[in-house]
């Protein structure tokens, strides 16, 4: 069976071409919104967001690597602000994945399991240093940058912060929102229906994430109860 390959992906904000997430995984990984933290589903709702491929075609190794490299890079310059961690932590599946739902101790597939600790030995990136190169680079995005503050932040307006009726996005919501998503659902020829992106999230589950950048049929891999919408259609509108 040949080996699977893995990837770093990056979210970011299309607007300002900030990055604000980074990740690894394989197969649709990047594209799922499931297991996200609030603060990165505050910026994917708030802002109109995308992801892209970094580095591809990788051992689990070498990923773990690119995106501990690519975190602290980003985190030099005041982005990457969902990533809590130095990254390199992260397993694509198996008993490795640490959302595997194992017991504290016990036997799966014949394999002794138990809860796995990342930390001090245990981290991929424990007793390794960044390259010199790698230094002068994050050194080198440092200089002159920092936190936006005032006019550089897009919520201040004359350094002021702008908040409640005074903001002109207070009120608005759906297609009066630039940043919202909207669908079209089909149910038949005759019945359709108008949905937000959270709206879409809730009520079709995980097909809905691998198709909520441009709409398609939903398939669920797996029997769940959202699985009763199993080829549905579904339309970006906006």
């Amino acid at each position: 069976m040949p080996e699977k390959k893995f990837y770093v992906y990056e979210w970011f904000i299309i607007d300002t071409f900030e990055i604000f997430y980074v990740g690894k995984g394989t197969e649709l990984r990047r594209f799922e919104l499931h297991n996200r933290s609030k603060y990165f589903m505050n910026i994917y709702n708030k802002y109109n967001c995308a992801v892209r491929l970094y580095k591809q075609k990788l051992t689990n190794e070498e990923a773990c690597k690119e995106e501990i490299e690519r975190i602290a890079d980003l985190k030099a310059i005041g982005q990457a602000k969902c990533n809590f961690t130095n990254g390199g932590t992260g397993f694509a599946e198996g008993f490795l994945n640490p959302t595997a739902q194992n017991p504290h101790y016990g036997d799966k597939n014949g394999m002794r399991t138990q809860n796995i600790d990342f930390s001090g030995e245990n981290n991929p990136f424990y007793g390794k240093r960044h390259n010199e190169e790698t230094k002068e680079r994050i050194s080198k995005n440092r200089r002159g940058k920092g936190a936006r503050f005032g006019k550089d932040n897009p919520m201040y307006k004359n350094g002021i912060l702008i908040e409640g009726e005074k903001n002109g996005m207070f009120g608005k919501k759906g297609f009066n929102h630039p940043n919202s998503k909207m669908y079209e659902i089909t149910y038949s020829p005759d019945k359709k229906e108008i949905l937000t992106y959270k709206e879409c999230e809730k009520k079709f589950g995980i097909a809905f994430s691998r198709i909520y950048m441009n709409g398609g049929i939903l398939n669920y891999k797996k029997k769940t109860p959202n699985s009763v919408y199993e080829g549905l259609e579904i339309k970006r509108l906006k």
